[in-house]
């Protein structure tokens, strides 16, 4: 049987091999997942992290998304360190529920530098779940019918190969999942970086629900896998709560929520991935969990004082970095140095640097030009009083 793949609308990616148009000197946000975050059946600026991105516009936030199809837990911690590098103010870590325990077990069992994340290493690996195989036959499908005419199909048992916790492997997948938290946010603790984590859940969790409410009667399988996972990530969700610097936001209430009136959340068909509709219900929850770690970015005059404690003096206006050459430059521009906010090179990394002002010319590099240019958005003009 042929895979249909017409939905998955892979790319572009860049030079890292991660899902973005450029790579950023540094970004406000790294979001971190699988194929759920790297946001298979959309387009690059329909996934979740490219609409968290413009939710987040307005403070000039860069999000990067470091997320690949197939990934667990054992992947997101591995690209956490690499992900520090970008020196974010916060880091998404979005697990699954449908994979994400099967696929984080079997990696961590399989290859030695990951034993450390084993909970019991004498676990034997074929204790698993059924695998009904992929795609997943007709007769593992179940479709609902609802009321508005909308058909919709599942499936339970390839679900159930993450979630049924009669089977060892499934558990110490949890368990795997809850120890990476745990390492993640103990680590972004003492770098200063603010950890949100989330758990997206399956297709069939999300319209529960619904098929419930309209007295739809699901599957044996179904009903065990809703049942099952509602469980599993109650509990780990419970374990995120508890960790220090980190924050967990819930998924399931407003994904099911949706499910009710939410046009095109999910295809009609076995895939499992949001649509783009899906995938901005999923940024449009998280934004406000992560916009409060954001800063605004600084307007007007600001000072760097890197390592050898020598000031810099820069002007922020127009999208851009202009650099004084010293600071009598910047005072004969109209500007006062001494109140120039102090701030960390990074956070002015992400301008496009313009050139270097050499000369006094306030109606074009002044205080009165950049209130000017930002008096219609409102913008606070720092350092010129």
């Amino acid at each position: 049987m042929l895979v249909d793949f017409s939905l998955e609308i892979l790319g572009p990616h860049d030079l890292l091999g991660f899902r973005n148009m450029n790579i950023p000197n540094v970004a406000d946000v790294v979001t971190i997942g699988d194929s759920q975050t790297y946001g298979n059946n959309v387009g690059i600026a329909e996934n979740w992290p490219s609409q968290l991105e413009r939710l987040l516009k307005v403070k000039r936030s860069v999000v990067y998304s470091m997320a690949s199809g197939g990934w667990g837990a054992v992947q997101y911690l591995n690209m956490y360190t690499h992900a520090t590098f970008f020196r974010p103010r916060v880091i998404v870590i979005a697990f699954y529920s449908g994979n994400d325990p099967d696929e984080s077990v079997t990696l961590a069992y399989s290859v030695e530098h990951w034993a450390p994340l084993r909970p019991d290493p004498s676990l034997d690996l074929s204790d698993k779940p059924r695998y009904p195989g992929f795609p997943v036959p007709l007769t593992e499908q179940w479709r609902a019918h609802f009321k508005d005419g909308q058909t919709i199909t599942f499936t339970p048992s390839l679900r159930l190969v993450s979630n049924d916790t009669a089977h060892a492997t499934v558990r110490a997948g949890y368990q795997i999942m809850e120890k990476v938290a745990q390492l993640i946010a103990r680590s972004a603790s003492e770098a200063g970086i603010h950890i949100v984590l989330t758990i997206i859940p399956t297709k069939e969790l999300v319209y529960a629900q619904r098929v419930h409410r309209e007295g739809i009667t699901a599957s044996a399988d179904y009903k065990k896998l809703v049942e099952l996972e509602r469980e599993n990530i109650n509990r780990l969700a419970q374990s995120f709560k508890l960790l220090p610097n980190a924050v967990y936001v819930d998924l399931v209430e407003p994904l099911q929520k949706a499910a009710f009136s939410y046009p095109g959340l999910y295809p009609s068909q076995t895939n499992g991935h949001p649509m783009e509709n899906g995938y901005r219900l999923i940024a449009s929850v998280l934004a406000p969990a992560i916009g409060k770690y954001v800063k605004e970015p600084p307007l007007g005059l600001v000072r760097v004082v890197p390592d050898d404690k020598s000031a810099y003096y820069f002007l922020v206006a127009d999208g851009g970095l202009w650099r004084f050459a010293t600071d009598k430059i910047a005072a004969s521009n109209g500007w006062k140095p001494a109140n120039a906010r102090t701030v960390d090179a990074r956070d002015i990394a992400v301008f496009p640097q313009f050139g270097m002002i050499d000369i006094g010319d306030p109606k074009r590099f002044g205080p009165q030009r950049v209130r000017q240019r930002y008096a219609a958005q409102k913008l606070t003009v720092t350092n010129n009083e």
